[in-house]
Parts: C-alpha cells; structure tokens; sequence
C-alpha cells in the first residue's frame, strides 16, 4: 500500500490537533483572525470526515492491499477524499457554516458513498465471515447517517433552524457514525486480521454480538435525544437500545477473549498492552452510554456542556483513533513507541479534567482550578504526541528503505 495514505491521514489528525490547540488558546489570546465558531466547525468536521474516516478507509486498504484489483481506484478515492476534506475544511475556516462549506460536507459525503461501494465490492476477497458482518453494518450506517446533514438542509430551507429539529439532526449523525460505522468497522477490521493471523475466535459469540448491538443500534439513537421530551414511548426505546448496545458490546469483548496469549506470540508487548487499553475504552463507553437510561442522570449530562464534550473526545480521540493507531501498528505500517505516552498522557488529562469539572458541577461546588491552563496543556501534549509519531514514521520509513537497498546491495554483491 503506497505510504502516501497514511500520511494524509496523520496530516488530518496533525490539523485536527492544531485547531483544537487554537481553541484552547483563545481565553488567553483572542484574536480576530477566524472566529472561534469557525474554527470549531472546522475542528469538528475534520476529526470525524478527515482524519476518523480516511484513517479506517486506511486501515481497510492495509488489511485488503494484495487482494484488491481496483488499485488505482482505492488511489483516487484516497487523494478524492483528502482534497474534498482539506477544502472543506478551509472553508469552515473562511466562513463558519455557510454556503461553501456546506457544497464541501455535501460533495464529501458522495465521496464517502464511492468508498462505501468499493469497499463493499472488495469485502469478498477478506476471508472472515463474521468480519465482513461487521463490515456490511458498518456500511450500512455510514449510508443511514447520511440522513442527518440531507436533513439539515431541509430543515434550515423550512425556517426551523432554531427548532430542535435541527440539533435532533446532528445526533442522528453523529449517533450513526460514532457509534455506526467507525465502531463496527474497527471492530470488523481487527476481525479480519484476527483471521488471516490464523488467531481463533469465538465466532458465535461475536455473531450474536454483532446482531444485538446492531439491532439495538436504532432504537438507541432515541438514548441522544431524549432532552427533547418525545414522551414515554422514545424513553423506553432508549432503555432497550442502550441495554442492547451494552449487551452487544460485552459479547463482542468475550468473543475475544482467549485472542491475547495468541496476540502476545504476534505482537510485542507494546502493541497488545496498547489493544488492550483500546477494548477497556470500548467497555467504558458503553458503560457511560447505559448509564443514560436514569432520567435524572440523562438531564443533568445533557445541560453540561463540559461532560458532552468530554464524551464526544472519550469517543474519537479515545476508542476511535487508538484503535485506528493500534491496527496501523499492527499491519506494521507505523512505530507508536515515541510518541504515543505524550499522546496518552495528553488525552488522560483531557478527560479528567473535563468530567471533573462536570461532577463539580453537578454538585454545585467551585470549578476546577486552572481548568483552562489544564486543558490548554492536554491539547499541546496530543499534538506534540501526534507530530512525534508522524516524524517517527518519516524515520521508519527511511529505515525500511535502507535495510531494502542494504538487502539489495548484498544480493548483488553475492550474485552478479
């Protein structure tokens, strides 16, 4: 697989990290430039359309590289995807959520469609039957969140902006993309290697996992909107969709449960003590969403600000992109070692700070102390945690290509 791909895809994660920096900078040094809205927009975006879905899409391209025909074509929808992402994303940046920007999300989400069909097309090449399950999900709700921004645009057409219509559109997104298409095709993804390392696996188990979850996947998105009060009827098909995800999530954990012995024989040390961390993030999760089934505990996360956003950070920069990192590290296309413990650390911060100060909240105490110097840190650590790995992967790059002409050199010294 060309290494071109995986540098875009830290390039995005790269920018994401910088414009959350920016963000953290702005209680110290305001400026005028770019409104803090725009910026916002942009940063968000970023994380899940750029760097979250070019880094699975990634991921897939590692797994699937020898089977796939269609190269050139995974070729142009890497650079389609970049281009599209990294436009749309100076666009938030030039003018917030306005015309341009919305023409870039609209065409990237046709660009995603076209990733869709490729990948489904190639899935028959990849041997295991329960990863392609998950995969096919995957796709499936990357398809249906497309829903939410096609809504939007109606939505601000009939004057309802406003309304909570509108909001109850971007939870069906971000709904079916979080907890859609980026979880099962991780999920899916370290399946399939799990089969072509010959690493057994309880495919019942995983099976059975996958049909609950998946299931309970729709009527769990009611568990992010009940702030809007849909009555009795929306709030009991919350209980069972965030009892059904929860369920489904510790059936897939089990299915892989005997997979670490295995694992410890493949992998080094880092990389499997890395993976577990990974699915003890995928169990805390899930953990948090069932905890929203109490109503009281449901309206006090929904009016503070500071445990969404911690969640949100908890769900991409955490589950999502360690597990995007841990399987670059286990095609053996990446070296974490340099810069993943300031990356860790920078995340660690983040979230204790961040929920922190929604308990304190909670409990009608003073905030934390220095919250914003806290945060501020955590965001300089992930970034400088991101550019270490990006530079270690310039170096092992170079390496790589020394030991090849080192080889190539002996070869003909022996031979010719």
């Amino acid at each position: 697989m060309p290494r071109i791909f995986v540098h875009f895809s830290l390039i995005f994660f790269i920018l994401t990290a910088l414009s959350g920096v920016i963000m953290r900078v702005f209680p110290f040094y305001p400026f005028d430039g770019i409104p803090y809205t725009n910026i916002l927009h942009g940063h968000s975006h970023l994380a899940i359309l750029g760097w979250a879905f070019l880094g699975v899409f990634t991921v897939f391209l590692s797994v699937g590289w020898p089977s796939i025909r269609q190269k050139k074509q995974a070729a142009a929808i890497v650079c389609t995807l970049f281009i599209t992402s990294l436009i749309m994303f100076a666009a938030f940046l030039y003018e917030g959520y306005a015309l341009y920007s919305i023409i870039m999300s609209t065409a990237h989400i046709f660009v995603e469609y076209w990733a869709a069909v490729f990948m489904y097309r190639q899935l028959k090449n990849l041997g295991s039957k329960s990863g392609q399950l998950f995969m096919k999900g995957a796709l499936a709700a990357l398809i249906i969140s497309s829903i939410g921004p096609f809504a939007l645009g109606y939505i601000s057409a009939s004057g309802l902006r406003e309304s909570q219509l509108f909001d109850m559109a971007i939870y069906f997104y971000l709904h079916f993309q979080y907890n859609g298409w980026l979880y099962l095709a991780l999920l899916g993804l370290f399946a399939i290697v799990m089969d072509m390392k010959q690493i057994p696996i309880r495919v019942s188990f995983l099976k059975l996992g996958f049909w609950i979850y998946f299931i309970s996947l729709f009527p769990g998105y009611f568990l992010n909107v009940l702030w809007a009060d849909l009555g009795e009827e929306a709030h009991v098909l919350s209980i069972i969709g965030s009892i059904g995800q929860w369920i489904g999530t510790i059936c897939i954990i089990f299915a892989f449960k005997k997979v670490w012995k295995s694992l410890r024989i493949e992998y080094s040390k880092f990389t499997v003590s890395f993976l577990w961390i990974t699915f003890f993030l995928l169990f805390l999760k899930s953990s948090m969403e069932l905890g929203l089934i109490s109503p009281k505990l449901a309206e006090l996360v929904y009016e503070t600000r500071s445990v969404i956003i911690g969640y949100l950070h908890f769900t991409l920069l955490g589950f999502v992109s360690f597990f995007i990192l841990v399987q670059y590290q286990m095609q053996r296309i990446i070296e974490l070692k340099n810069g993943f413990m300031l990356f860790f650390a920078g995340f660690f911060i983040n979230e204790i700070l961040l929920f922190s100060q929604g308990l304190l909240e909670w409990m009608n105490m003073d905030g934390v102390p220095f919250l914003t110097h806290g945060l501020l840190l955590a965001s300089v650590l992930l970034l400088l945690g991101i550019l270490m790995i990006w530079l270690s992967y310039f170096r092992w790059e170079q390496n790589r290509q020394h030991k090849e002409n080192h080889s190539l050199s002996n070869f003909l010294n022996n031979h010719v």
